[in-house]
């Protein structure tokens, strides 16, 4: 990999947009060579220790037609990285003035806009990336890598790329490493790109979706479009039913925990009987009590049309009790922590209610 790595810097102070012969050898390194050489490392097989589930895929670009200043490979998620614009990679960025190669976590950073790819917006690309250094910031300096990227150029997408990447760690050509080397980087990497899906998984990033909100899309969209959603195969991510199950019960406990600090009695799980979770009495009055158990951020909650109409025939006597931000530990089989906000006389018509499918009599 070392010498692959060198030969592609040496080919970039040949560099021309069109295939010439040192472009088409540059080509052959990139798109092929050296993602068949990736592949076979331990960072990248079904092996690899990552704290999220699914697999991992390797590819290579030099350009589409015209050749790119800036080639590069990309170890990536197909579910949650599909495409160079859309979602967080570790990618090796070749220097267009070949002085060296950077190893990148990495974001896409354009976005289709319906006709064209266009650069992400500074506050799209402000948030991601001070979400990604908030949270891994610490360990990715202990690890060697520094915030961001300087590839010493302002050709082509240079400038998108230094915007979007997070993490870097520079090889100059004079002192590229050996592969063991190059291998141990890679899996650090990997890892630090493994912590970033676990969080989307969870639906903890700017951009991700709460894994109920998630499951419930696809299930709506297998039933209503089931060719559809054949033919785009599984996520691959989300929350397991068990992992679901130990969410919701801890939700549930800690729920009702805040019905008794808060001065309710006569506490009923009714969650296998009716609409609600919990009835609960305060001041003789019974209150119906609705608990919605997410690993997400506070802000977006999945309701039934049964839920929505209990809302609005029982309020002022109702309560509506989110606990977010709920952990899931021991190979994520048990769930811990959890932050809970509960709303009184919630007005259910006062919120957003979006819909995810409709019921179409024709």
């Amino acid at each position: 990999m070392q010498e692959m790595l060198r030969e592609v810097l040496e080919l970039q102070l040949d560099f021309s947009s069109e295939n010439t012969p040192a472009m088409e050898r540059r080509g052959q390194l990139v798109r092929n060579m050296m993602p068949e050489e990736l592949r076979r490392w331990r960072a990248v097989t079904g092996s690899a220790v990552l704290p999220f589930k699914g697999r991992l895929n390797v590819q290579g670009k030099d350009g589409t037609g015209r050749k790119t200043f800036v080639p590069w490979i990309r170890v990536h998620s197909p579910e949650l990285s599909p495409s160079a614009q859309k979602g967080w990679y570790v990618v090796f960025l070749f220097h267009a003035n070949g002085d060296g190669v950077s190893l990148c976590v990495s974001h896409g950073s354009t976005s289709f806009n319906g006709r064209d790819f266009v650069p992400r917006s500074d506050e799209e690309v402000a948030e991601l990336m001070s979400w990604a250094r908030g949270l891994l910031g610490k360990q990715a300096g202990l690890l060697g890598f520094r915030e961001g990227v300087d590839l010493g150029s302002n050709f082509g997408l240079s400038g998108p790329y230094e915007r979007t990447t997070a993490f870097s760690k520079f090889y100059p050509v004079e002192i590229l490493p050996g592969d063991e080397q190059l291998q141990k980087d890679l899996e650090q990497a990997v890892g630090l790109l493994g912590q970033l899906y676990h969080a989307i998984e969870l639906g903890r990033a700017p951009e991700a979706v709460a894994p109920d909100i998630q499951e419930a899309q696809l299930q709506l969209e297998a039933i209503a479009s089931p060719r559809r959603s054949n033919s785009r195969g599984g996520q691959g991510f989300g929350l397991s039913a068990a992992q679901r199950k130990v969410v919701e019960d801890q939700a549930m406990h800690l729920a009702k925990g805040w019905l008794k600090a808060n001065g309710y009695d006569d506490i009923q799980d009714v969650s296998a009987t009716q609409s609600c979770d919990f009835t609960a009495s305060r001041g003789g009055v019974e209150h119906v009590v609705e608990v919605k158990g997410t690993t997400a951020g506070f802000g977006t909650i999945l309701l039934t049309a049964n839920e929505v109409e209990l809302h609005r025939v029982n309020n002022p006597h109702n309560v509506l009790i989110v606990v977010h931000s709920i952990d899931l530990l021991e190979m994520r089989t048990q769930a811990a922590g959890g932050i809970v906000t509960a709303i009184e006389g919630w007005e259910v018509d006062k919120a957003e209610l979006r819909p995810l499918s409709y019921c179409c009599n024709l």
